[in-house]
């Protein structure tokens, strides 16, 4: 695996994550909360968290995008180096 693949492959981690503790946050959001646990009462997320959250998502996205001009980049790249030495 070279580095543009590995590059691709951070790039989705990095959107996933925050996605999945999004969707975590979420369903615990939404789970009852009485008794010895809690006074019944909600908490989503702060702004900040959601902005965080956000934002990495939004990182991830653009490098996915240069990740992946880069590794086309660099695939011709190689096509035209294997044809200048074929002819």
């Amino acid at each position: 695996m070279n580095k543009y693949i590995s590059y691709i492959v951070f790039s989705v981690i990095a959107i996933l994550i925050p996605l999945i503790g999004l969707l975590y946050g979420y369903w615990d959001a939404s789970r009852p909360k009485i008794g010895p646990v809690g006074d019944g009462t909600q908490v989503a997320f702060t702004p900040a968290q959601l902005a965080a959250n956000i934002g990495v998502m939004l990182t991830g996205v653009l490098n996915l995008a240069v990740a992946i001009k880069k590794y086309l980049d660099y695939k011709k790249s190689k096509e035209e180096d294997n044809q200048s030495l074929n002819d």
